[in-house]
């Protein structure tokens, strides 16, 4: 008899492995993990637990096993025809956010409410926003206790806005009302997005709206062979890059800030504060947030290292409409910026520097390489480099896109760079249960004709901006 352990066997063996290690770990800390249908509570005890970096190794070992053997057991033909048709999902829901669903479930309670009822209030058609309902429910987002009666879970609980149902119904009503619909335009109302609870609302209503509508584009953008238009311009007939349609409309513009803000939700183990020490900073060391948007992220690290002193820098618009109001409408963060810890400047990054960030020992860029193509980042890189004294730093916070196979030999000599290699028969990027990078990647070449990297990719970029690679780690890279 063949001693032989089977493909699925050892999928199988690789899943309970890492239950077992996540149960014995729930006994350790005295709490369960969460389920699917428990309600979303960051502040939860069990929510807490999820995000210790013990269970999510196990975590992402075992989901990661669970989608390769989903894959092996299911007909090739079922798999093919669900990522065919996997676009619904972004339109179901987006359906469910405009008619308010997840806050009117949510002021519902246990006993829910029936799909007529959550679609009378926004005059949403009641039969199709049951069948968007039903769909998500079946992809574990939402739950039907009864026929067409819906209750919250884990996963829809997350896009609550937390603001009342009867101030977003009249947002939407207003939103139809006054909605031209110019090539795909909507009428996004930025209130809806104005809460810091917001921000998760904002990212999927971002992707399920502009970047949903611009992704159908892309394969054109490929077989044409052209960068001169991105796949988002020809969606929405807009000749301007994305960031003047930001500032042409601005509820898009109030729902981009906030969806930046939003990853650190969605992903709360990806934090800045986690691949450099800030603290070890001396006194009054001059950081630049390059491209810092509302600031979210300087607030994050002064909170860990009073000591620093602050430059954020973006657009005049951005500075003058989100980031001074934004400030100065909350008392703590107004008195750094009357003390002097923190200025706003507006600065075109594409352009040579000013003298006094000559003084920084940071450089700091969280999320903005990813935004533009190679070209235009070496020549974001070259101004900060051209500018910046011997020991300045320059810190980049961005997604690294792994192989789907071994990595190549001469990337493992770099420090940081090696990760423990996932159990066989798992791929080397540990696939889907992995692949938010990938889909971001796509998100970025649908919105700008730019990318996320490899970690190749990023090192043949900043060294040909002038920067010495000094090191890597999993959230952050440091040149």
């Amino acid at each position: 008899m063949s001693t032989h352990t089977s493909h699925l066997r050892q999928l199988a063996d690789i899943i309970n492995k890492n239950v077992d290690l996540i149960e014995n770990l729930s006994r350790k800390y005295g709490v369960d993990h969460p389920s699917v249908d428990d309600i979303y509570d960051p502040e939860s005890p069990a929510e807490e637990f999820t995000i210790k970096s013990e269970v999510l190794d196990a975590t992402l070992l075992a989901a990661s096993t669970a989608s390769q053997l989903l894959a092996t057991l299911r007909l090739p033909g079922l798999s093919l025809l669900a990522r065919a048709n996997a676009f619904h999902i972004p339109a179901a829901l987006r359906i469910v956010s405009e008619a308010c669903v997840v806050e009117q479930l949510r002021e519902a309670g246990s006993q829910g409410l029936h799909a007529r009822e959550l679609a009378a209030k926004t005059g949403t058609n009641p039969a199709l926003l049951g069948r968007a309902l039903r769909l998500l429910a079946t992809h574990y987002v939402f739950r039907e206790i009864h026929p067409d009666v819906f209750v919250n879970n884990r996963i829809s609980s997350m896009i609550d806005t937390g603001i009342d149902s009867s101030v977003l119904t009249a947002l939407a009503k207003n939103t139809r009302e006054n909605s031209t619909n110019r090539h795909g335009i909507s009428n996004v109302q930025g209130d809806k997005y104005s809460g810091s609870t917001a921000s998760v609302a904002a990212v999927v209503d971002h992707c399920t709206d502009e970047v949903f509508k611009a992704s159908s584009f892309l394969p054109e953008v490929a077989f044409a062979n052209d960068a001169s238009k991105t796949p988002f311009q020809l969606a929405l007939q807009f000749n301007g890059s994305i960031w003047e349609f930001f500032e042409k409309y601005p509820g898009y513009l109030q729902r981009i800030q906030m969806t930046m803000v939003s990853w650190t939700k969605l992903q709360p183990q990806q934090l800045s504060l986690q691949g450099f020490d800030w603290s070890s900073l001396p006194e009054s060391s001059l950081v630049v947030d390059v491209g810092g948007g509302n600031g979210s992220e300087t607030f994050k690290i002064i909170k860990k290292a009073p000591h620093l002193k602050f430059i954020v820098q973006d657009r005049e618009r951005v500075i003058q409409r989100i980031s001074i109001p934004t400030w100065e409408g909350d008392p703590e963060k107004k008195r750094m910026i009357e003390s002097g810890q923190v200025k706003f400047e507006a600065q075109d990054f594409f352009e040579a520097q000013p003298s006094h960030v000559e003084q920084a020992a940071i450089f700091f860029l969280r999320f903005i390489t990813h935004d533009w193509a190679t070209t235009d980042n070496v020549k974001t890189l070259r101004h900060l480099h051209e500018v910046a004294s011997p020991t300045a730093r320059l810190i980049l916070t961005d997604q690294l896109v792994p192989y789907a196979c071994p990595p190549p030999s001469e990337l493992s000599r770099i420090e940081g760079a090696n990760h423990p290699t996932p159990p066989a028969p798992l791929l080397a990027n540990l696939g889907e249960a992995n692949s938010d990078v990938y889909t971001t990647d796509f998100v970025m070449a649908t919105l700008f004709n730019a990318q996320e990297r490899t970690l190749g990719e990023f090192m043949e970029m900043t060294q040909e901006a002038g920067w010495k690679w000094n090191g890597f780690s999993r959230f952050l890279a440091a040149l």
